[in-house]
């Protein structure tokens, strides 16, 4: 299985159907296709060969679409970059990945000017005006230009599942990104995933992706294009204008993020929109507090899932399906909340110790993933490729347990974990009691030096705005919840968590200051 296959059965089957929505833009399956098919064609006689990658620096545009199917169907290598990262990092992931084009929105242009002398690889310069100034990067081809260009057929190139389909980056919290290789068929098993998971998928349906098709949200276009339905894109976030565009385009399917949602959650004007026709709500990415889970079903309603998944098994390793967020019942029922659900159909699950075995339900391990979906390695790495991916399993660095029932619970990164007085003791545990303090927004808890207990436990708070709150406070109330060796010996109050673009804690950061001197960051 590969994409341009489920791309051309879509547009067989669905060619009057609406596509996408941008703007005041609106493009059926047959009129998307037809301009995907003149830039492939038009990429082509650029002298562009299957396997060469492919540099994209846009925000949500009708184009990103286009292009991903351009290259899809070519077997060219898209590079998504991160529009929210810096010239640096796009400087590093177009070295690293070889890339001989970039494709870039003409908002960049100032950007890519600054870097350009650092590019190794990249020979072709494409921009995509937008209505923009015609001012542009000496010698880029345009756009549009070039698509007018390109013959509309279908191009005459066979693409094979193992093929590499994209090279895409982790948010490199620990380091430098690393390049996720994610072939045709891994690709194709993202989407068909997603529909066994987190559908289904009607072709009435209505996507409104909030984040940037670069990352995460990138792998849902597929899924619902091969199911007959539209996808709604914005350029970007802010309450209104998502609210505005549920209820314009009557949109079904919500896409988003953690920190997206609370501040839907938060928005004072929430309740003047008319969002009946919303149905689903698919969230994840990083961790949730489950008292602002609970605030967001009180809103919008049982439509709520949780994915869990990342860059080397992407989107889907586990689901928290909308029947299993309950906020009133017994006890065991509300505790699902705080879990990453069951492992998808398609993919199977394992939590195991340091010698590879199986651990018993209620036992801390490693999670790890094996399915179509899964990178074939990092790209150029093969040493960490062999650290991560044995057998063909994904070594995610998740640690957690199984209960009783299959329902699997994360408690922190492997690295992440603190060991204290020879306890090992896990911060999201932590984390999770302090932000149900009322005063509490947010918190990230990491490892400082300790001379008696080799690590001591310090929780970084940000307080809710206008209140006052004190270290003795948070250590008291930790007490009173957890087992007293568990609770914060310091507490530091902040205004904001740094965090990666991605959205990701930044717990490195955090740590810096207090490890400086120490030759070795663990006690």
């Amino acid at each position: 299985m590969n994409v341009k296959y489920l791309i051309s059965r879509a547009v067989k089957e669905y060619p009057n159907n609406t596509a996408v929505i941008y703007k005041d833009i609106r493009r059926s399956f047959s009129d998307l296709n037809a301009r995907a098919n003149r830039l492939a064609n038009a990429l082509m006689k650029l002298n562009m060969h299957k396997g060469d990658r492919v540099g994209m620096l846009l925000r949500n545009c009708c184009e990103f679409i286009e292009i991903d199917f351009a290259l899809s169907k070519t077997g060219i290598v898209r590079v998504p970059l991160n529009a929210r990262l810096t010239g640096r990092d796009h400087e590093h992931m177009l070295n690293d990945s070889g890339a001989n084009t970039l494709i870039f929105g003409e908002e960049f242009t100032a950007l890519i000017q600054a870097i350009r002398p650092n590019l190794k690889t990249v020979k072709e310069f494409i921009k995509i005006s937008e209505g923009l100034s015609k001012e542009s990067l000496l010698g880029a081809h345009d756009y549009e230009d070039l698509v007018k260009k390109g013959l509309p057929d279908d191009p005459l190139r066979e693409v094979d599942e193992e093929d590499l389909h994209t090279l895409f980056y982790t948010s490199g919290t620990t380091g430098k990104p690393k390049g996720a290789m994610l072939t045709q068929k891994s690709w194709a098993n993202v989407a068909i995933n997603l529909i066994l998971d987190y559908g289904p998928i009607l072709e009435e349906d209505v996507i409104l992706n909030t984040q940037p098709l670069s990352h995460g949200a990138g792998f849902f276009v597929l899924p619902y294009f091969i199911k007959g339905a539209t996808n709604v894109l914005i350029p970007e976030f802010s309450p209104s204008i998502v609210f505005e565009t549920i209820e314009r385009e009557k949109v079904t399917v919500l896409k988003l993020v953690p920190s997206i949602l609370y501040q839907l959650v938060e928005y004072p004007d929430k309740e003047r929109y008319h969002l009946a026709s919303l149905h689903s709500i698919i969230y994840g990415g990083s961790p949730i507090a489950v008292p602002r889970l609970i605030e967001a079903i009180r809103f919008f309603g049982k439509k709520l899932i949780q994915l869990y998944g990342q860059a080397e098994a992407p989107m889907c390793i586990s689901t928290l399906p909308k029947r299993d967020h309950i906020i009133e019942g017994a006890d065991e029922a509300l505790r699902k909340l705080s879990s990453a659900g069951k492992a998808c159909v398609n993919v199977e699950v394992r939590i195991v110790d340091e010698n590879d075995k199986d651990v018993q339900p209620g036992e801390v391990g490693e999670v790890i993933v094996r399915g179509y979906h899964v990178m074939k390695g990092y790209w150029n790495l093969p040493e960490t490729t062999a650290e991560v991916l044995k057998d063909g399993w994904v070594y995610t660095g998740d640690l957690g347990y199984f209960d009783s029932k299959g329902y699997i619970y994360l408690v922190d990164r492997k690295r992440d974990v603190i060991i204290s007085g020879a306890f090992n003791i896990y911060p999201k545990e932590i984390e999770d009691i302090i932000v149900t303090h009322p005063k509490v927004k947010e918190v990230a808890v990491i490892g400082v030096p300790d001379k008696k207990w080799g690590e001591a436990i310090k929780a970084v708070v940000v307080p809710k705005e206008g209140v006052r709150i004190t270290e003795q406070e948070i250590i008291d109330y930790c007490r009173d919840h957890i087992a007293s060796f568990k609770k914060p010996k310091s507490v530091d109050f902040a205004k904001e968590l740094p965090r990666n673009p991605y959205g990701k804690v930044l717990r490195k950061v955090l740590r810096e200051p207090y490890w400086q001197g120490y030759d070795r960051r663990i006690h």
